[in-house]
């Protein structure tokens, strides 16, 4: 098509522009001391990746899937692409993120693409660190991956693409499942994935789910942001019972705009999670539906105009494109096609949980996918595909020379600031604010002990009920059903041969085997072991819930600032309000929800131990039964303790996070005012270099 072909003028616009950047930094970097300029040279460098990469000939229509880890963005993609078919396997830890690539090709084919040797072995040495930061946690549990499954990774990693071709989806999904899925073989060397389908609707697009910007090993990182900096078209997702934490509204307000995203549909999955937890409180499945509905439209209504309030660099075109999010449910969807008599044992026990009136309907189940809608917007994008690009390509020098623009501004802004302080106070007046500081932030300190103590008293109260569920959970989980079994019996009998017309034969006889069916009762060990694994991830998902539920990090981001500015006497410009938003924002990465990983192995193999298969007989089926009663007692108790010592280290965390907040702040506050009480020794100097700076700079602007 026309519009990957850069023309002339495109050249000479584009090198015009990256000129324009070059004498930017070469007119500031003489500043360099007075403020930070690496942001221009990186906004060169991404212009250039961007304009090189969009102008390629195979250049197709990026479409991103992002979310965190267990957002459903593979069951996602399995509705939208596959009919539901289970293509793509969930990763549901991040030590088994990987990024997939799906696009069209008429050989149908795998493409797997290993860790570079210096990234297998910066994963190693991380092994080495026994920290318990995420980053180093990830790198252990890989190596132990590995180890366990005796691969020599350096017969992998550095390696060229491995290609594995299929002829149907069912070798697709077990030769995907080998490279991506959490317990495949090779998944814990393998970076990135291509998968190549002979479906033309997919020709020129290129569907992208990715591991996550939040994923603990940096390499995987890498290639997810800069698989972003080409993305054209977003599907963000973010579940129902975590909808929009702090990272999902920075990603969305902030990063995705300046990344040159055209289209971005901001998606609640999982929505049957959300509306069983609303579902017990109405005690109506339709009501629930609307209730859970109106609760995440205003939810991410508050949340994005309480970002606006403490950001004032933003896209607002990009927010209003997320009003209003699309709900969806692949599990509803997936089991909206097919008979109740077909249910897998989750969406048996999805349905269960939604049927608890009787209300629920196939209807109700494709309203609550809701795939239809996703459907239409994904039908649109294509439609649109030629018309996205093109305004795409009219926009690469606008978007950054925005991006330059806004990075200018704020140094402007610093620049003001410094000259007013040098200007309106002396040496002995900055050394007097700021002793000031230091007694407003001790005051501030009852304030910001008492926004994370009511994260904690919260998160005390929610863990009581947590431990209540996990307890009535297991008696679901006691009981395993009798099976029906029939057993071929084969015999032996004697069979008279005489004949009475042939008296040679009388007195003869002969041997015949016989058959017949006898059925039995039984019980089938793997539904014990199953039993067991079902418990765990139920008791797993009710202790996330708790501590998802116990910390709005957006409202804990709100009050804190909030006590910040009118303690600090922000709105006199005495002081950065954005300064404390990023120092606020930095303090909060530091609060983990736990990540829980539950081992059922010890429990298992006291009944792998000691029984098999089939179990037949009251007495041995009697013995299953109490081996299961004591294994998921064992089980529960080790969940419940495993909440108790999880609360504590939360607890931990948070007291941590707050002293490092309130000595930040000190710190931070008083290293500002150091730098300017120390240009008070060359005070008339400093005022002239800040003068000739925002002269640079607003001539910079009108030479746009």
């Amino acid at each position: 098509m026309d519009i990957f072909k850069k023309t002339r003028k495109d050249e000479l616009e584009f090198d015009k522009f990256i000129d324009k950047l070059d004498m930017v930094y070469n007119n500031l970097k003489e500043f360099e001391k007075e403020i930070d300029i690496f942001d221009i040279s990186s906004i060169k460098k991404s212009f250039i990746a961007k304009t090189d990469d969009f102008f390629r000939e195979d250049r197709k229509l990026n479409i991103g899937i992002i979310g965190r880890v267990k957002a459903g963005k593979s069951s996602f993609l399995n509705a939208m692409l596959f009919d539901g078919k289970p293509i793509l396997p969930a990763a549901v830890t991040p030590k088994t993120a990987t990024l997939i690539r799906i696009e069209y090709d008429e050989e149908n084919k795998i493409e797997v693409e290993y860790y570079s040797v210096n990234e297998w072995k910066e994963i190693e040495k991380n092994a080495m660190v026994q920290s318990e930061l995420k980053e180093f946690q990830v790198a252990r549990e890989i190596v132990k991956l590995v180890k366990e499954r005796a691969l020599d990774p350096y017969e992998f990693v550095g390696k060229d693409k491995a290609v594995i071709t299929y002829g149907n989806y069912d070798v697709l999904m077990q030769s995907i499942n080998d490279y991506t899925g959490e317990n495949g073989r090779y998944t814990p060397l393998v970076k990135s994935v291509s998968i190549y389908i002979d479906k033309e609707e997919l020709e020129g697009i290129s569907i992208v789910d990715t591991p996550g910007l939040y994923d603990p090993v940096v390499s995987r990182v890498d290639k997810t942001k800069q698989f972003m900096e080409l993305c054209d078209v977003v599907f963000f997702l973010s579940k129902s019972t975590t909808f929009l934490d702090r990272n999902d509204i920075d990603l969305l307000a902030s990063q995705l705009p300046k990344k040159g995203v055209k289209k971005l549909v901001l998606v609640c999955s999982r929505f049957d999670d959300g509306i069983r937890d609303t579902l017990w409180k109405t005690g109506s499945l339709s009501t629930s539906i609307e209730e859970t509905k109106q609760k995440l439209i205003d939810y991410a209504e508050s949340a994005f105009n309480n970002y606006k309030r403490t950001n004032y660099y933003i896209n607002s075109e990009m927010l209003n494109q997320c009003k209003v999010p699309v709900f969806v449910s692949s599990m509803a969807h997936n089991m909206s096609l097919k008979a109740v008599s077909e249910y897998n044992e989750k969406e048996m026990k999805v349905y269960n949980d939604l049927n608890v009136n009787g209300e629920l309907t196939a209807d109700l189940l494709k309203e609550i996918g809701n795939f239809d809608e996703i459907n239409a917007i994904y039908e649109t994008v294509l439609e649109d595909k030629e018309e996205m690009l093109e305004e795409k390509a009219a926009s690469f020098i606008p978007t950054a020379q925005d991006e330059l623009r806004d990075k200018l501004r704020r140094i402007e802004s610093l620049a003001e600031k410094r000259i007013a302080q040098l200007h309106n106070y002396d040496r002995e007046k900055l050394l007097e604010q700021k002793k000031q500081i230091s007694l407003q932030i001790n005051k501030m300190k009852s304030s910001i002990e008492e926004i994370f103590n009511e994260t904690c008293n919260k998160i005390e109260d929610n863990k009581i009920d947590a431990i209540r569920e996990i307890r009535v959970y297991n008696r679901e989980y006691l009981q395993v059903s009798e099976k029906e079994g029939v057993e071929t019996h084969y015999e032996i009998r004697k069979v008279s041969t005489t004949s009475w017309f042939k008296p040679w034969t009388w007195g003869t006889s002969t041997r015949e085997i016989y058959s017949y069916d006898e059925k039995y009762k039984y019980i089938d060990m793997y539904d014990a072991i199953d039993n067991i694994r079902n418990y765990v991830r139920d008791g797993v998902d009710c202790i996330s819930k708790i501590f998802n539920r116990s910390l709005d990090v957006a409202l804990l981001k709100y009050k804190l600032i909030n006590v910040v500015i009118e303690n600090l006497d922000v709105s006199n410009d005495k002081h950065d309000a954005e300064y404390y938003k990023l120092l606020v924002e930095k303090t909060l990465q530091n609060i983990k929800i736990p990540a829980i990983v539950f081992s059922t192995t010890s429990f298992e193999n006291s009944i792998t131990s000691q029984f098999s298969g089939e179990v037949k007989g009251n007495s041995m089926k009697a013995n299953l039964r109490a081996k299961l009663s004591e294994a998921i007692y064992g089980v529960g108790e080790e969940m419940c303790k495993r909440l108790e010592d999880e609360v504590v280290k939360f607890r931990d965390n948070m007291n941590g996070a707050k002293e490092e907040f309130i000595n930040s702040l000190l710190k931070e506050v008083n290293s500002e005012l150091n730098t300017v009480i120390a240009q008070f020794e060359n005070k008339e100097n400093e005022i002239e270099r800040y003068n000739m700076l925002i002269t640079k700079i607003r001539r910079l602007d009108m030479e746009d």
